[in-house]
């Protein structure tokens, strides 16, 4: 391709004295002050290039290596105000949507050796690493220097030796040659957008690019599109894969770079804020899921996770986190299942978790070696960085390894992962909320054992979660009218085409489409962080909290109805409700919403066996009662251990513990034995008999 004349002279005359001064003027001249050590490149909007141009504009998109030369050339050329040799890269970047994909979304054949942007998450990187561009090869017999430019294809040695003219043998003079960092990168189809596994494609970086990016990042990477052979034990095949040669890296800001709200869907979505349909939040709820039937406040908390509050950072560099964690415990069959599954569907970029098969490193990040990285180690993303800025969905929580579950605690309460892979410490932002179902240890809710007895999970995590509700199936006769009438319309409803549906079908049909909902979620999560409306907003979140907090009178028995923990989690709410109806501040509305809320969360699970609102029985796991009762379970034991040589006869220790306090039931008395089984700090020598560990 010879280069283009005009009147102006050739593109690189035009370029350095026309279209470097129009619009890139002020860009260089901070070049020149950084470089070449705080900066190497020079950014270039593409659009600016078709404003200028459009035939050259176009002729990037299809002659890019050639018309990357042009314009470094006429950097080169530049006028500069100093006497500086600028040899710096020019990067363009910005190009239309039409030459803009995901993975996936074009065919490389079509676009080969086209520049092109592509777009996705960094699911993987490789260390960075140096490659060589000229190598200086040093003849082992007369020292001659010969060198050789090297490409992205095989390692290229001299023929013959300039000095001596014979074939080697040659060493490589490393001092001589010319490297630059590079790196591979590999590009996903971002999870919330994928249908299964999702598409990818590797994108190879080099010199001040290298490095900029991490796993996590969302990017849209420009370059030129290339093939590769695929080889098979050393042999070559007829096919070939994609990958891409990136000239310019832009790493996205926002969460949600790719939403595409038209502005009549703003315009809906703040009608719907504005209770055009009825109160914001019972559209929400009813929108979530037509399907399972009833559990309201269980759905609005789920939609609030999903939006989540502000993260809130101090002076001192100190941070609260802004995700809002919700949990959802119950017998099979209730539905819970469900809700987790849609609001996967429906939450802007969640990832799902299957229990069973989650390990700790695919819920965090793992260092591997593959052909990714020729055999070095790599990044992997595992669920919390892959939902960084959204949600993380996992049901049947019960049946994630223990081992497993451990992972969760660190991303859910720091927002970050902090992790040594392959010697190097790595950082990786986790600021995703949590949305987690699962089932009471014995698989279905034991009415006559007090609801957190019942929870087979450590405190540290529990306590991780801001809103814990219980879903229980009880029979009901009104209750399972409704329920069985509800669940045969849905069904027969989803049979019928629009035309044949009857008026009552309306009732099934969800209010807010779901492609709606889910862009109201996601601009919902792009609300600035709201304060409180006025002071009055403020003390009632103050009052309501500080009335339960006072409950009880303070002694060494009298249990901490709720800890400072659960105020920040009132703000969370309050915040996030607040964001669902795209409100610039929290209003008392807004402060109901979260005292209620959180009121029935302490209801369900933060009570004791007494009926006592009880801070440890989440945050310990222990309930204040239960405590004392077991300390004493245990004194008796140990006082009647001398009178019996295999263990205490159970009836025996029941009897002496009614004769201290008959509040306390044989029932109650036999399950807390178990547990001193179950937990390892009692034996039972035979049947029925119990031996305690140690002294309590």
């Amino acid at each position: 391709m010879s280069q283009p004349q005009s009147e102006g002279g050739t593109l690189t005359d035009r370029l350095a004295t026309k279209f470097y001064r129009r619009y890139s003027k002020e860009a260089i001249g901070q070049l020149v002050q950084r470089y070449p050590n705080e900066q190497r490149s020079l950014e270039i909007d593409w659009r600016d290039i078709y404003q200028f141009d459009p035939d050259v504009a176009d002729d990037y998109l299809s002659q890019p290596e050639q018309m990357r030369r042009y314009f470094e050339e006429a950097l080169r050329m530049f006028d500069l105000s100093i006497d500086i040799e600028l040899n710096a890269h020019v990067r363009v970047g910005n190009l239309p949507e039409e030459f803009t994909f995901y993975p996936g979304e074009f065919s490389p054949s079509k676009h080969l050796s086209d520049y092109r942007g592509i777009c996705g998450e960094i699911t993987k990187t490789s260390d960075v690493y140096p490659k060589i561009e000229e190598a200086a090869f040093e003849c082992k017999l007369c020292g001659t220097l010969t060198r050789v430019p090297q490409s992205s294809g095989d390692f290229q040695e001299p023929h013959e030796c300039q000095g001596c003219e014979r074939q080697g043998p040659f060493r490589v003079n490393f001092d001589q040659s010319e490297f630059v960092d590079a790196q591979k990168l590999r590009i996903k189809v971002p999870p919330e957008l994928a249908e299964g596994a999702g598409q990818k494609i590797d994108a190879f970086v080099e010199d001040d690019i290298a490095g900029d990016v991490t796993v996590g990042d969302r990017v849209v990477i420009t370059g030129i599109i290339h093939f590769e052979q695929e080889t098979k034990n050393s042999k070559k095949q007829p096919t070939f894969d994609p990958y891409l040669e990136g000239h310019h890296i832009e790493i996205e800001q926002t969460d949600q770079q790719d939403l595409d709200v038209t502005n009549e869907e703003r315009t809906r979505i703040r009608e719907l804020t504005n209770g055009a349909e009825g109160d914001p939040f019972d559209v929400g709820a009813q929108s979530l899921s037509t399907k399972v039937f009833g559990y309201d406040l269980e759905k609005k908390a789920l939609i609030l996770a999903m939006v989540s509050g502000g993260q809130i950072q101090y002076d001192d560099g100190d941070t609260d986190r802004s995700t809002l964690n919700v949990f959802l415990i119950g017998d099979p069959g209730t539905g819970k299942s469900k809700l987790i599954d849609r609001a996967e569907e429906v939450g802007w970029r969640t990832v799902g978790v299957t229990s069973r098969r989650a390990t700790g490193p695919g819920l965090t990040v793992t260092a591997e070696q593959d052909d990714f990285g020729d055999g070095e180690w790599s990044l992997k993303a595992g669920a919390f960085v892959k939902a960084n800025g959204g949600t993380v969905c996992i049901d049947e929580l019960d049946d994630m390894d223990r081992e497993t579950r451990a992972y969760m605690l660190e991303p859910m309460s720091k927002q970050k992962i902090n992790a040594t892979i392959a010697g190097e410490r790595a950082t990786f932002e986790t600021k995703a909320s949590v949305i987690a179902a699962g089932n009471p240890k014995h698989g279905r809710f034991d009415q006559y054992e007090p609801i957190p007895e019942q929870f087979d999970f450590r405190s540290d995590l529990l306590s991780r979660f801001d809103l814990i509700f219980t879903v229980q199936d009880k029979p009901n006769e009104d209750d399972d009218r409704e329920l069985a009438d509800h669940v045969l319309d849905v069904r027969d409803a989803a049979k019928r085409d629009d035309v044949d549906r009857d008026e009552d079908d309306t009732e099934v049909e969800p209010i807010v489409e779901a492609d709606l909902f889910r862009k109201w979620i996601a601009v919902a999560k792009q609300q600035p962080n709201p304060p409180f409306e006025s002071e009055a907003v403020k003390e009632q979140l103050r009052d309501s909290f500080l009335e339960i907090r006072r409950l009880y009178d303070v002694d060494d028995n009298s249990p901490v109805p709720v800890t400072f923990r659960d105020l920040e989690a009132l703000v969370r709410i309050a915040e996030a409700a607040a964001k669902f109806e795209l409100s610039e501040v929290i209003t008392e509305r807004h402060a109901r919403i979260a005292t209620e809320m959180a009121g029935r969360s302490i209801r369900d699970v933060g009570m004791n066996e007494d009926g006592e609102y009880d801070a440890d029985v989440v945050e310990v796991g222990t309930s204040t009662s239960q405590k004392k009762r077991m300390k004493l379970l245990a004194s008796a034991i140990n006082e009647l251990e001398d009178e019996y040589d295999d263990g205490v006869p159970r009836d025996r220790v029941i009897e002496v513990m009614i004769e201290d306090d008959d509040r306390w039931s044989a029932d109650r008395l036999h399950s807390d034995m178990d547990n001193m089984l179950e937990d390892g700090v009692a034996i039972e020598p035979k049947t029925d008999h119990i031996r305690y560990l140690g002294r309590a």
